[in-house]
């Protein structure tokens, strides 16, 4: 486990900051530990060293100021993580924080045992979040937040597309809703991403690999749980651990997620290259897509990360891409047209379009899709 060697106490009572630098003074684990406390004042001055803390323990008194706080510290250092601290116990307080970027919410009076805990769960996502930037592999998140809009159906076949480019592929079934990709490929999968809940939150690349059922179209896949209604949790340290086991063990992921933006994506966003965002060419779709994109620009995601793919176009669609780009304004990346019959037959047999039907204009535009998306991360061969 990393080493966390640069703590930094944001609170403006002086007898809570010494409280605290004692506390974390009598942590057993993480070694190593040095800490420094100072005011609200004092420590947002200090975010702009060279040498930023890896982790800020942030008073917070007013949720208003809180959220000002968090946004200050993730633009001076994206990477430090926010505990924040509070005595008030609401829900609402304890999302707001979280959706603003906290790591962490605790309730003050913090225990010796709950603050040791919490900078253990804080060093080992420390050292996820590093092994994912070491390890080769590249993550593709295909995401809408709504149903119809064919995401499953561009992960599926994006994936296959992939493996046919002769990367060692993976296709990971996370969207909580639909879980659709075994019924895509017609897989009777062993094990689901149910296992995970037994797995706990250190999970092995070699249990990781014994969940997975390979396809015969080269796809490695995660499948989702097969039961109705069950909707796998995760904790934030667990989706973290998952990708960066992908990263190692797979050339390309590709993730099919879908559902609000809830911490469980921002998570996946976190730790993707790339994300995917399928439209259709519709009114409803553009407005949803335009409120999204707003909401992920929001959240400090880069806009260069995320791909704004159309599916089903067609040349005569009422609204144009022009149109959508300049109501959006953000450039489409892609387009895949309408070829529903093909695509029916393709599901109904469990095999991917781009194996069954490889002259269908689909299949071209998925290769050119992955073409470009290999292009746009710099992969190589893996």
């Amino acid at each position: 486990m990393s080493t966390l060697h640069s703590i930094l106490i944001i609170d403006n009572d002086v007898t809570t900051r010494s409280a605290m630098d004692h506390l974390i003074a009598r942590c057993r684990r993480p070694i190593e530990l040095s800490a420094a406390a100072v005011t609200r004042r004092e420590g947002l001055k200090q975010l702009e060293s060279d040498t930023p803390p890896q982790v800020v323990i942030l008073e917070v008194q007013s949720i208003a100021q809180g959220v000002r706080d968090v946004s200050a510290i993730l633009t001076a250092n994206s990477q430090t993580m926010i505990m924040a601290t509070s005595g008030e116990k609401r829900p609402d307080w304890i999302r707001t924080l979280i959706r603003a970027g906290a790591s962490e919410y605790l309730t003050t009076p913090i225990s010796a045992d709950g603050l040791e805990e919490t900078l253990e769960r804080a060093a080992l996502m420390l050292e996820q979040k590093n092994g994912a930037e070491d390890a080769g592999g590249k993550v593709i998140t295909v995401y809408n937040p709504a149903g119809g809009m064919g995401t499953t159906t561009i992960a599926v076949n994006l994936a296959a597309a992939l493996a046919m480019e002769g990367r060692m592929t993976a296709l990971v079934d996370l969207n909580p809703f639909s879980s659709d990709v075994s019924a895509f490929l017609n897989l009777n999968p062993a094990e689901t991403l149910n296992a995970l809940r037994e797995t706990g939150r250190r999970l092995s690349a070699g249990r990781l690999l014994d969940l997975m059922t390979r396809h015969g179209s080269g796809v490695q896949v995660l499948c989702g749980p097969e039961e109705p209604g069950v909707i796998v949790e995760f904790a934030p340290d667990q989706i973290l651990s998952l990708i960066t086991l992908m990263r190692g063990q797979f050339g390309v992921t590709v993730i099919d997620a879908g559902g609000e933006l809830s911490e469980r994506n921002l998570e996946i966003f976190d730790g993707s290259d790339v994300i995917l965002y399928p439209l259709l060419l519709t009114l409803p779709a553009l407005n949803n897509a335009k409120r999204y994109m707003k909401a992920l620009n929001q959240q400090g995601f880069d806009p260069g990360r995320i791909k704004v793919v159309v599916n089903r176009y067609l040349s005569l669609d009422s609204i144009n891409v022009s149109h959508a780009e300049e109501f959006l304004d953000k450039e489409i990346f892609h387009l895949i047209p309408n070829s529903y019959l093909e695509l029916k037959k393709s599901i109904y047999k469990g095999a991917p379009l781009v194996t069954d039907y490889p002259r269908s204009p689909v299949t071209k535009a998925l290769i050119e899709l992955a073409e470009r998306l290999l292009k746009e991360m710099s992969v190589g061969s893996h």
